[in-house]
């Protein structure tokens, strides 16, 4: 029953994964999302050079080709293997080549916090020095209970670091983005991949670099991916012990828990990692037969509970204000599901008439989730309907989200104020022209992403390998359905796209491996696989592609540029 039971689990997981991947895949090479520049948050939807991203894949397979064929792979992963000292010096030079770039980049803009970041830190800083307003009914806090447990972390490191210091916590993300790196290579060597595939990652990571440049995003982004993959990697290293050494390590345990509990705590979203860790090793107590995998279930839910619980009671106690539910949930589905007003935001992204839905009906929790599901059952009757206007909306949001090859990366620097001149340098990356060479390199980087993504997932459903790094996977379709009815925004996506870094590299890894001792049989596949592609992405281009919007876009990109130049 168990090997059934997670015969069932793998493919579903797997299937769903290749099916997301294969749609990501063909957005990326045949249209791109872009995003203005300013505070409108406005989407265009424009076509792409699909032959391009074609020809520069096959480039990048003859490529691999060749370097296996000449041993040349085996060869560097040989010496690897062979002097310790040295992998660890070059994986060390390419994580001190990220930490510079994210703290030049924090340096170089000295971005302030604006909206949700200043709040949080606001009312951390209030808590601090008696000033409660945004805890009593009609404050920041009071509305937005998810943030009680970024603010704990913020009120309690302020008292060393003082009020609105934006330079430590962006320097901190710059840190925990340098050991998010080093977690991902871990996890490959904990896969028993060689030693080059983990340098991959981290290189690929060098390359594409809209998580470096989050560095000045203070919102809890970086630290909950930070502690979630310290979470994935302590779990993976418990199980290991147990199938090499019949033995587990208590440590391993508890530092998952803490990681998974901290990561949940300064970011809400991160719920989405924690319920994927929890499926995870239940299927892997069925896959390995081991019961005691459930110990590492058990202390991430008791950590979950924890940190619901203690700091809001915590800060109740200090303010003496009794902080309820807050904003209703479904108010976020309600936007989620809300189509475009044409002009600021895409399908599915913010808007501030459903959010005022909280003020506008006293402050009270349940009124406010009827007013909610009353919009979201509008929304969904518009729908079911009208399938043409359902299919426009889920293509605009889907491709809004996770199309934009900048992922919000430079947008989140341009809309917050600094107190310094920027230097001619910065100003002209941040500029729409001086950006578009970089989102052009990226829009490349995230094909390539997705390929080697979409070939961990081929690879796996046939050969069964790497079934270990499975709880990736997993989270990825959990953000991608989650964000499929939530309030919209790549920013929050961001973080599932990084866990196809090191599967992307799994992917490549497999390919290499075929390559090797390719025979007509591999062809065949391959011929087999490219006809279904085809005959997908034809059907796609026909219903899901978005790329209306060239004209409008060529106008708006015209425009701007003329007056950054004034």
């Amino acid at each position: 029953m168990s090997k059934t039971l997670y015969s069932v689990y793998r493919y579903i997981v797997l299937g769903l994964f290749l099916i997301i991947n294969i749609w990501l895949f063909l957005l990326s090479i045949f249209s791109t999302s872009r995003l203005t520049s300013d505070a409108s948050e406005h989407t265009y939807y424009t076509g792409d050079h699909a032959w391009l991203h074609i020809i520069i894949l096959v480039v990048l397979i003859a490529a691999v080709f060749y370097l296996v064929r000449n041993n040349i792979f085996t060869r560097i992963n040989s010496y690897l293997s062979n002097n310790e000292k040295t992998f660890i010096r070059i994986r060390n030079i390419c994580l001190i080549i990220i930490g510079i770039s994210g703290a030049a980049w924090v340096l170089l803009t000295q971005s302030n916090a604006g909206a949700d970041q200043y709040y949080v830190l606001d009312a951390a800083r209030g808590l601090r020095n008696g000033d409660y307003s945004a805890f009593r009914y009609n404050g920041y806090i009071a509305k937005y209970t998810n943030q009680i447990g970024l603010l704990f972390i913020e009120y309690i490191i302020g008292f060393i670091v003082g009020d609105y210091n934006y330079l430590f916590w962006q320097l901190l993300n710059v840190v925990m983005i340098v050991f998010t790196y080093k977690m991902f290579s871990d996890i490959l060597g904990i896969l028993k991949l060689p030693r080059i595939a983990s340098l991959s990652t981290i290189i690929l990571g060098i390359l594409f670099f809209p998580w470096t440049l989050y560095s000045v995003f203070i919102y809890g982004n970086i630290a909950g991916l930070f502690f979630a993959t310290s979470a994935f990697k302590y779990t993976m290293l418990f199980i290991d012990s147990l199938k090499e050494f019949n033995s587990f390590k208590i440590s391993y345990i508890v530092i998952s828990a803490v990681s998974m509990m901290l990561s949940v705590m300064v970011k809400n979203n991160y719920l989405i990692f924690m319920i994927a860790l929890i499926i995870y090793t239940v299927a892997e107590a069925l896959r390995h037969r081991n019961i005691q995998i459930i110990l590492v279930t058990c202390a991430v839910i008791a950590g979950f509970a924890i940190q619901a619980v203690v700091p809001k009671l915590v800060i109740e106690k200090i303010s003496g204000c009794n902080l309820g539910s807050g904003a209703s949930s479904w108010t976020w589905i309600a936007m989620g599901l809300h189509p475009s007003d044409g002009n600021v935001y895409a399908d599915g992204w913010y808007s501030g008439r459903i959010a005022a839905f909280y003020e506008n009906n006293d402050y009270d929790t349940k009124k406010e989730a009827e007013v909610s599901k009353a919009e979201i059952k509008g929304y969904i009757d518009t729908y079911k309907n009208n399938h043409k206007a359902f299919t426009s909306f889920l293509s605009k949001k889907v491709a809004s989200q996770w199309n934009n090859p900048e992922f919000q990366c430079f947008w989140i620097t341009n809309v917050r104020s600094s107190d310094i001149e920027k230097s001619p340098v910065i100003s002209d990356i941040l500029s729409l022209k001086g950006s578009s060479t970089f989102i052009a390199f990226l829009n490349i980087m995230q094909s390539i992403i997705l390929f080697g993504s979409m070939l961990y997932a081929v690879n796996t459903l046939i050969e069964g390998t790497f079934a270990g790094a499975a709880v990736l996977p997993l989270t990825f379709i959990g953000g991608f359905i989650f964000h499929l009815f939530w309030e919209g925004k790549c920013q929050y996506t961001l973080p599932y796209f990084m866990l196809l870094l090191p599967l992307s590299i799994i992917g490549f890894y497999s390919m290499a491996k075929k390559l090797s001792s390719v025979t007509k049989k591999h062809l065949y596949k391959c011929g087999v696989f490219a006809v279904i592609l085809l005959f997908i992405a034809i059907i796609f281009n026909r219903f899901i592609i978005l790329n209306q919007d060239n004209k409008s876009y060529r106008q708006y990109r015209e425009y701007t540029i003329e007056q950054q130049k004034l």
